[in-house]
């Protein structure tokens, strides 16, 4: 069974890799959402994976390093493609919840990345 919990954040940043005339090589921001999967099998005791407040205790931290921020000043996203985001939350949760199955980054009516892992 897989389980899923979505999360919002706004950020800016700029393609360092684009030619410096290049609109994506300036800064502009984007609303992003973020949905962490889990898989497993319920326990018996409550029935569930893991409990969302127990999700939301490690992921709202890490959310909020990134929310209303230049991606590209944080350690790890210096190319802060959806690609890189998604491996850097995977990084960051994945020591944390070992039954991640995917992270999944969109920014809406664009596109997105799915990460599973290495």
């Amino acid at each position: 069974m897989i389980i899923y919990k979505k999360y919002f954040f706004d950020a800016a940043h700029y393609m360092p890799n684009f030619k410096k005339t290049h609109k994506y090589a300036k800064v502009h921001g984007h609303s992003y959402e973020m949905i962490i999967k889990i898989s497993g099998d319920p326990d018996k005791k409550n029935n569930w994976i893991i409990n969302y407040d127990e999700i939301d205790n490690i992921i709202v931290p890490i959310v909020n390093k990134l929310d209303h921020r230049t991606l590209n000043e944080i350690s790890g996203l210096e190319n802060p493609t959806a690609e890189n985001i998604a491996k850097w939350f995977w990084k960051q949760i994945k020591k944390k919840i070992n039954n991640l199955t995917s992270i999944e980054i969109y920014r809406p009516r664009i596109g997105g990345c799915i990460y599973e892992g290495d």
